[in-house]
């Protein structure tokens, strides 16, 4: 039986008190419009040094470029299998600025706490010490949801990389999650409760790569990543509709390099809640004055007839008249990010004006113009993934 503090009392011309749990779903439309990834979790207490009851906390992070209100949501935690949930909805406002945090803990006495943004009482029980799960939800849509495992060291939270951009599928990923690390001067609970996280501790990556290092296809040696600073990178070319292709297999984006750079740890995004972590063992690395292509696949029999990719991601890319966003970030730095408002040409790639080709200049979305249709790729779209652009006339 859900926990679910409705405030019966005024809900009663609706539903019995007693059935205030079953019934949420039907008598909550306060949270409409709330989609994945709105707000991400980003670390937790579990096991708070000393009794529990009071004590335990957690983190949620907007990554949005826009403020957002709790109140309709519901925060739940069970057990690792989801059995014995229990659920708290927020009644009341609580706001989370732009790129901002909030805290969330089980205070059970007036006065909050001053890592504390706001209390759910007891009604979520005592979290699991040794895994459990806890999300957020707007009647069936799951806006974040993560399950942890333990062993829980007391005192000291569990958070996602500080390295890493808050994400709603790539925190599934136990293996992004860490203990806290040990603050400068001994002592207190080991945690960072509505900040930014420090970064996990490095390790090893697959092939036995060193975080922090990838391994050059150039010189069959490993070295460390050259990290792309703002403005290192530009997003120069869209395919949002292919044509001679599937969109789940055709679409692309590019990108070009003003100084010889590693995309091994950039983030790109679009304007929803699509995110793609770019990664290998293998440096991703870019030369100066060179393109690169991203793209939903890899194969050319299956992606159009691409260049060699770079990286892959997931998401898709919207082809309406309406606000379109792409960006690129390494952790919580932005590098580039374009938008533009109009439809996608079926088989026509937008592409940026080389007189504009920098990090600013291409903000403009007069700067970018449909490819000519002289100039045709693979099975026959238009576009010059990996070459250079035309200019815009």
């Amino acid at each position: 039986m859900r926990a679910v503090p409705l405030r019966c009392a005024s809900l009663a011309l609706v539903l019995m008190c007693g059935a205030c749990g079953p019934l949420f779903d039907d008598v909550e439309p306060a949270c409409d419009g709330w989609r994945p990834g709105d707000v991400v979790l980003t670390e937790l207490l579990p096991d708070p040094e000393g009794t529990d009851t009071g004590q335990e906390w957690l983190e949620l992070h907007n990554p949005g470029r826009s403020a957002v209100d709790l109140r309709g949501l519901l925060l739940y935690a069970a057990r690792p299998d989801g059995s014995q949930e229990r659920a708290y909805l927020f009644e009341e406002s609580v706001p989370v600025e732009a790129r901002g945090y909030v805290v969330l803990g089980d205070v059970r006495s007036d006065a909050l706490p001053a890592q504390v943004t706001h209390s759910y009482g007891d009604t979520l029980g005592s979290l699991g010490n040794s895994g459990g799960l806890v999300g957020l939800r707007c009647g069936s849509v799951v806006v974040d949801e993560v399950r942890y495992t333990g062993p829980l060291r007391s005192g000291v939270a569990r958070i996602y990389d500080g390295r890493l951009v808050p994400d709603a599928v790539d925190n599934d990923e136990a293996s992004r999650w860490c203990d806290a690390p040990a603050p400068a001067s001994d002592g207190g609970t080991r945690a960072s409760p509505g900040a930014a996280n420090p970064a996990c501790a490095e390790a090893a990556t697959d092939g036995g790569v060193p975080a922090g290092s990838c391994l050059s296809s150039r010189t069959g040696m490993v070295r460390s990543l050259s990290r792309p600073r703002p403005g290192d990178l530009v997003i120069t070319e869209v395919m949002a509709d292919p044509k001679a292709v599937a969109d789940t297999q055709g679409e692309w984006v590019e990108v070009y390099a003003l100084r010889e750079v590693d995309l091994n740890g950039v983030t790109l995004a679009n304007e929803g809640s699509g995110r793609a972590l770019l990664g290998d063992s293998r440096c991703l690395e870019l030369k100066a004055g060179t393109h690169g292509v991203l793209a939903r696949s890899a194969e050319a029999t299956l992606n159009g007839g691409l260049p060699p990719v770079l990286g892959t991601f997931a998401f898709g890319l919207s082809n309406g008249p309406e606000p379109h966003a792409l960006r690129l970030s390494l952790e919580e730095t932005l590098l580039d990010e374009v938008s533009w408002t109009s439809a996608a040409t079926p088989g026509v790639s937008r592409q940026l004006d080389p007189a504009r080709r920098d990090a600013t200049r291409n903000d403009a979305p007069e700067g970018f113009c449909l490819t000519p249709k002289d100039f045709r790729f693979g099975l026959g779209d238009q576009g010059t993934p990996g070459a250079e652009n035309r200019p815009c006339t």
